[in-house]
């Protein structure tokens, strides 16, 4: 009778062990596993982090042709590949718009966003067709893009081909006019990209 039970447990146990090698890997263990063998990504600098110096010479090196919208990619948040897959779009879309591609490859809004402020700012000011690119880029309402673009008029007339970049962007004159001399006076020969970079908030360089 002993030898029947020694018997029946002994074959209780093979079977537990056969049960518990045929059960698949936990959810858990696979999630692991896979998380192991995927590859490691390389770290990218945020763009935030990119000087306006470096970025202006990256597009530059790149897109030789596309010299005129070095400075507004600079300046801008966007990744290269983002810019210019945008300033191909507007271009594509409205060719007739030529003036104001790389205000659009620079923003972020939709391009739908962007031609409604620009439609609404040439009903508005139709005279105003220099501005019309930097107004459709900002994030600022009509009303307060005017307020600063009259500020700057009315105190900087030596800005006055820096305007609309003035008036598009969040700084104060104050703030402004600092960036502006300063790259001024240590890049004197990137005199289209003042604008661009005294309406940024990027370091000019290392």
């Amino acid at each position: 009778m002993k030898t029947m039970n020694y018997l029946s447990a002994a074959l209780l146990v093979c079977a537990t062990t056969l049960t518990m090698v045929a059960q698949p890997n936990s959810p858990k263990s696979n999630a692991d596993a896979k998380k192991a063998a995927e590859p490691k990504k390389t770290a990218v600098e945020p763009t935030s982090k990119e000087t306006f110096i470096t970025r202006y010479y990256e597009m530059k090196d790149s897109y030789p042709a596309l010299i005129n919208v070095c400075g507004t990619y600079a300046g801008s948040t966007n990744s290269k590949e983002k810019f210019v897959e945008r300033y191909n779009k507007i271009k594509a879309a409205n060719p007739e718009l030529k003036d104001v591609h790389r205000n659009f490859a620079g923003a972020n809004s939709t391009l739908e966003e962007f031609l409604k402020k620009y439609g609404e700012i040439k009903d508005v000011y139709p005279t105003m067709t220099k501005y019309y690119g930097y107004y459709a880029a900002g994030h600022h309402k009509l009303d307060e893009f005017i307020k600063r673009f009259n500020e700057i008029k009315a105190s900087s007339t030596d800005l006055y081909d820096y305007y609309g970049e003035y008036a598009a962007s969040e700084n104060t004159l104050p703030e402004f006019s600092s960036r502006f001399y300063g790259i001024k006076a240590s890049n004197p020969k990137m005199k289209d990209s003042y604008g661009e970079y005294a309406g940024s908030s990027r370091k000019l360089s290392k």
